[in-house]
C-alpha cells in the first residue's frame, strides 16, 4: 500500500472501531431498540469489573463523569443495575450488576459476538488470533489497561 494514500493507523482504528458500534446497533436493534453500543460497553465493563465505581467505570469508558450517571440512571431505572455503598469510601457508590442485568449481558453478549464475527469474518484463525496479540501490545504500550 502506498504510504502517501494510506488512511494511517490511527483513522483505520477509529473507522474500525465505529463500524463495530454500527454492526453492534444494528444487530441488537430487533431485540434492544432502545439500547445501543453504549450501553453495550457500559455493561460489559461492569460485567468484567463488578463490583466497580462510577470513577472507574467513566475511566475505562473514556466519558465524562456526568455521562456515566446517565447511563448509570437508565440501566438502573431498567432494573439492569444497582448502586450500593462503598465499604473503604463512604463518597463513592459501587455499581453492581442485578439478576435481570446478568441476563441482558448474556444476551448482548451473544449480540456482541456476532458482530464480531462478522466483522472478521474474511481473517483465518490464525491472522484473528495476530490482530489480537497486536491490538494487545498497542494498548499495553499506550497503558489504557
Amino acid at each position: 500500500m502506498d504510504p502517501s494514500t494510506s488512511p494511517g493507523i490511527s483513522l483505520l482504528l477509529r473507522q474500525v472501531c465505529d463500524g463495530l458500534a454500527r454492526q453492534l446497533d444494528e444487530e441488537m436493534r430487533q431485540e434492544f431498540p432502545d439500547l445501543g453500543f453504549t450501553h453495550y460497553l457500559g455493561l460489559k465493563v461492569i460485567a468484567i469489573h463488578a463490583p466497580c465505581t462510577a470513577n472507574k467505570l467513566a475511566q475505562a469508558l473514556d466519558q465524562t463523569p456526568s455521562a456515566v450517571t446517565r447511563l448509570l440512571d437508565k440501566l438502573e431505572a431498567m432494573g439492569v443495575v444497582r448502586r450500593e455503598p462503598h465499604a473503604q469510601d463512604r463518597r463513592a457508590l459501587h455499581i453492581v450488576m442485578t439478576e435481570t442485568g446478568k441476563d441482558l449481558w448474556r444476551r448482548l453478549k451473544q449480540h456482541g459476538e456476532c458482530a464480531t464475527t462478522y466483522a472478521l469474518r474474511e481473517l483465518s484463525e490464525d491472522d484473528k488470533g495476530q490482530l489480537i496479540h497486536l491490538l494487545t501490545r498497542i494498548r499495553n504500550s499506550l497503558d489504557l489497561s
